[in-house]
């Protein structure tokens, strides 16, 4: 009520919370005192729920996807997603140490809490930014997202093992107790995998979620008070039990995993939560801001210190993304919210800061809330424009390329260095640079980035190994695809070996096999291309999250093919629900994909 009545909505919803709590209590209207028993129950359950909702929000699935696989190379090391993640999370933590230790502020704090405290991030803030611009599904958008979903598991973790250290004054063996929650999660997660391959459980389970009794709501709730009951009896803390509840419950939830989201997030931030961060706003210690000169010189030393250790280490991915790019990420990273409020929450409790460091803590997430996502739009608007492929030659094949990948949207630059070929693309559209393609200067001009991919598609089988010499030994350019009708000319280029080289004899042969095994389908795909394109669009658009495939005004000159919901796949009917996330695969022709497009994204 209060956002709609204070037309803010684009605000965060903790901010007001924290205001109203705030405003009702005792340092103004004095409405409620702080102290009242059952308030404080419903806050601190709407606590255990912000920490289960934030382990229920990470997707283990694609984290373990993201691994690197193999051998690695240096390359990989600045453009696997997982590890640029990893780089940028112990970068913030090695930060918080140095600023925390060296600068006198922090003297007088409990110092271990807050590098703890310091490079936790604000998931509930970052997911909606990256998912509206279109980049959740894209590797910029991943990296932050992994980078903040490594750095929520860490904060949790490690604060929950600094709290027992802190109570038992010390190491002692009872702080080893904490890894019992460890062996129920692994045991609990064996026992889910063996139950949900045994039919006659999932014909209960299907029995049960269709029944009046919301099973499955109430099949969370338990998960959750089990591991909280677990954590709370061997004296740790209890939102170590709410994460690993949630994060087990992530693990499980098939395709109607946005279902019971729903529901879950109903209970959590339509009621307990609030409650919450409501109460943050009536505990927190107004007059200790009195000092103002000491205060504004705490806030503004966190809030430097917190843009310091999240800036600096985001710069990673300037090879990747550019400077702009990494900047904007690390500016967005630096977002502070629910987490760190609750986490100083802990802190407080356990009499590791004062109330007016609290306050303080509180005051520097409200405005970092505010200012990060301003900051961030404002440098996406601004960022250098990349290429993500490169086409070298202007062959007959380079160009069928291009016009396919006009078809799916996707920005390319074709290089070719006769002049003759140079005017014939540019003349018909297609964006090509007139350039030497066997001089690595022309690449290094380019500023190609490790991610983009190079397609080398001269019309000399020589050329092509040359330039694919140039690309992957001279400039390190692991993302290099060529093709050949001779494989046995790169049996003497050992260097070459990690490139992808397509053998034209085996596409040929995969074509005559389709003629023959699926004529129609074929004829469909390849004579009347131009006409009918298949392609993959992620479901972003929110105006249809959770509607019928009939309710929405698909064009009638395209049809959907399959949808991939988390690691399922199965065909879309007119009664299945579209959810946020979903990946459709579509057929049309260019105007039914553009409308596509659209609908879905």
């Amino acid at each position: 009520m209060a956002l709609s009545w204070l037309e803010i909505s684009k605000v965060p919803s903790v901010i007001v919370e924290i205001v109203m709590g705030v405003l009702i209590g005792p340092y103004v209207f004095g409405l409620v005192g702080g102290d009242e028993p059952s308030l404080n129950f419903l806050s601190y359950t709407g606590f255990l729920f912000l920490i289960f909702l934030s382990g229920l929000a990470i997707d283990i699935q694609k984290i373990i996807a993201s691994f690197p696989r193999g051998r690695l190379h240096m390359v990989d090391i600045i453009s696997n997603s997982f590890l640029v993640a990893v780089l940028i999370y112990l970068g913030s933590l090695l930060l918080s140490i140095a600023v925390v230790y060296g600068l006198p502020f922090f003297s007088g704090i409990d110092q271990p809490f807050l590098v703890i405290l310091l490079p936790s991030v604000a998931l509930s803030i970052i997911v909606p930014i990256i998912k509206n611009d279109g980049e959740i599904a894209r590797k910029f958008g991943q990296i932050i997202l992994l980078e903040g979903a490594i750095a929520t598991i860490m904060t949790i973790v490690l604060i929950a093992i600094y709290s027992g250290y802190y109570r038992n004054s010390g190491f002692r063996f009872e702080l080893l107790l904490f890894l019992i929650i460890f062996v129920v999660f692994f045991i609990a997660y064996w026992v889910g995998t063996v139950l949900v391959k045994v039919s006659l459980f999932q014909k209960l389970l299907y029995k049960l979620e269709h029944a009046a009794s919301q099973i499955r709501i109430r099949g969370s709730i338990a998960v959750l008070l089990l591991f909280v009951a677990i954590a709370s009896s061997i004296n740790t803390e209890p939102v170590l039990g709410a994460f690993f509840a949630g994060t087990l419950l992530s693990i499980f939830l098939p395709k109607d995993r946005s279902a019971l989201l729903f529901k879950l997030d109903g209970m959590g931030y339509g009621f307990f939560i609030p409650i919450f961060f409501i109460m943050v706003g009536v505990k927190l210690d107004i007059a200790s801001l009195k000092d103002f000169g000491t205060s504004f010189n705490f806030i503004l030393t966190l809030i430097a210190a917190i843009y310091l250790i999240q800036l600096v280490p985001s710069f990673i991915m300037v090879k990747l993304f550019g400077w702009k790019r990494s900047l904007s990420a690390g500016i967005l990273l630096s977002a502070r919210m629910g987490l760190t409020i609750a986490t100083a929450q802990i802190g407080m409790t356990l009499g590791l800061i004062t109330p007016a460091t609290n306050t303080g803590i509180v005051v520097v997430a409200i405005l970092i809330g505010i200012l990060s996502p301003l900051l961030y739009k404002l440098l996406s608007s601004e960022v250098d424009h990349f290429y993500s492929i490169y086409i070298v030659g202007g062959s007959e094949a380079a160009l069928e390329l291009a016009k396919r990948l006009d078809l799916h949207g996707i920005s390319y630059l074709v290089i070719e260095s006769k002049g003759d070929r140079w005017h014939k693309l540019n003349d018909i559209g297609i964006e090509v640079l007139h350039a030497n393609d066997q001089d690595p200067d022309t690449y290094r001009f380019l500023k190609v980035r490790p991610v983009d991919t190079f397609v080398v598609l001269t019309e000399s089988e020589k050329k092509n190994i040359l330039i694919a010499e140039i690309l992957r030994v001279q400039l390190d350019h692991s993302k290099v695809i060529t093709i050949t009708s001779k494989p046995e000319l790169y049996y003497d280029h050992r260097d070459l070996n990690d490139i992808q080289v397509v053998n034209v004899h085996e596409i040929i042969a995969t074509r005559i096999e389709n003629e023959i095994m699926r004529p129609t389908t074929t004829h469909a795909l390849t004579d009347s291309f131009g006409g009918y394109i298949v392609e993959e669009i992620p479901v972003r658009n929110k105006a249809i999250d959770r509607l019928y495939v009939k309710d929405v005004p698909f064009p009638k000159s395209g049809s959907l093919v399959v949808l991939r919901r988390e690691n399922e796949i199965f065909i879309p009917h007119g009664d299945t629900h579209l959810l946020i996330g979903d990946m459709v695969t579509v057929i049309g022709n260019a105007s039914a994909l553009e409308e596509f497009r659209k609908l879905l994204d």
